[in-house]
């Protein structure tokens, strides 16, 4: 049976302690990487203005890597990535961002397709409907 491949949107949160330009451009790679295994394709990564280092809309409590408590940080260093992948295959790049000591937080969405006969069918029969009174 053939999964169905959908575009989705991920939004990460990488750790300031890694917001210099070699931990950045490592974040992004392993991302990449991850979602190329799983046989995705990553369509853009974005993190021009607005994205980019931002200040948290609250504190996030997160181990520091090589630190034994948790650590307040206020500010993060956002990146949006847009990628087609199966639907069965989103778990092992969710993995791989919970495993990831520079990645604070992660969202998975998906990008809903615009025009969907789908979507549109239940109207569609309702304005058909209207017309036929």
């Amino acid at each position: 049976m053939r999964e169905r491949r959908r575009n989705y949107e991920l939004m990460i949160i990488i750790n300031p302690l890694h917001a210099n330009e070699e931990g950045i451009a490592a974040a992004i790679e392993r991302v990449t990487h991850s979602i190329q295994n799983a046989g995705g394709e990553v369509t853009s990564v974005n993190q021009a203005s607005p994205w980019g280092r931002r200040k948290l809309a609250y504190p996030i409590r997160e181990y520091a890597s090589g630190e034994a408590s948790r650590r307040n940080f206020t500010e993060g260093y956002y990146v949006l990535f847009t990628f087609g992948l199966s639907a069965g295959k989103v778990t092992d790049v969710e993995r791989t961002l919970k495993l990831s000591d520079a990645v604070m937080r992660h969202l998975i969405t998906v990008i809903e397709q615009k025009g969907s006969s789908a979507d549109e069918a239940p109207e569609a029969v309702e304005a058909v409907a209207e017309q036929a009174e």
